[in-house]
């Protein structure tokens, strides 16, 4: 769940409008002339596509990116042995792509007007993409779609 910062440091709403910003909104994306029913299954099937294209292609296959990422998790030991250094590279590209090639998502992206975008899923095990339940986790997720802000707003793209 993507959460925007208000006047009060620390304290986050939830806007739903935003909700086109989570990975597993229904929002196409292409990337590599691959069509992506979700951010999320652009971002799994990366992590498979070059060494386990089997997998990959059942990514593609899944009938939601909840399913997408389960596909990936299972066969967690089958990915891509580079990932822990290329993730955060890959998920700027989707989530830029997903903007470019969405007016909506980026038109809601630009309304949260510069203040901070925190993805908070509730899970105390999601401190590297989130914030984790106590609020100390590295956002990077976030970060990411703050970083996209920037770029847009400074390109006007």
């Amino acid at each position: 769940m993507i959460k925007i910062a208000n006047e009060k440091p620390n304290i986050f709403e939830y806007i739903e409008n935003v909700y086109c910003l989570d990975n597993f909104s229904a929002f196409a994306v292409t990337i590599k002339e691959i069509k992506f029913p979700t951010a999320e299954h652009a971002f799994q099937f990366f992590k498979f596509n070059e060494i386990a294209p089997e997998i990959a292609k059942q990514i593609m296959e899944a009938n939601s990116p909840f399913e997408a990422r389960k596909i990936a998790i299972e066969n967690k030991p089958l990915r891509r042995d580079d990932w822990g250094k290329i993730k955060y590279k890959v998920m700027q590209e989707v989530l830029f792509q997903k903007t470019l090639q969405n007016p909506y998502v980026k038109e809601k992206l630009m309304s949260t007007c510069g203040k901070e975008i925190v993805e908070d899923c509730g899970d105390d095990d999601d401190k590297d993409w989130g914030c984790g339940m106590d609020g100390k986790g590295e956002n990077n997720l976030g970060k990411i779609w703050m970083k996209i802000r920037e770029c847009l707003d400074n390109e006007n793209l």
